[in-house]
């Protein structure tokens, strides 16, 4: 047998209401189906955080990793000086 603990939280009254019967209507309790939103939310984000999880450690080994090579340095853009035809005599 599994161990239980009660759980109490706010719930609109109309929201309860609905869902004891769509509950009703299905044939299941809303016991059941609590606890199956729960771990199908518990499943649906573990995934997920395992994914970021892997992400983060990318990001962390390339932000560790010392670069061999410096970047290249990018030289300041300055316009060529260009004679008009003024100073050309």
């Amino acid at each position: 047998m599994t161990n239980t603990t009660l759980m109490n939280f706010n719930i609109p009254n109309q929201i309860k209401h609905d869902f004891h019967t769509v509950c009703k209507f299905n044939q299941t309790s809303m016991t059941s189906e609590l606890v199956r939103f729960i771990n199908k939310y518990i499943s649906e984000e573990s995934s997920r955080l395992k994914q970021y999880q892997i992400s983060s450690r990318e990001l962390n080994e390339l932000k560790q990793r010392k670069l061999s090579t410096k970047p290249p340095v990018h030289q300041q853009y300055r316009p060529m000086k260009q004679d008009n035809w003024e100073n050309s005599y």
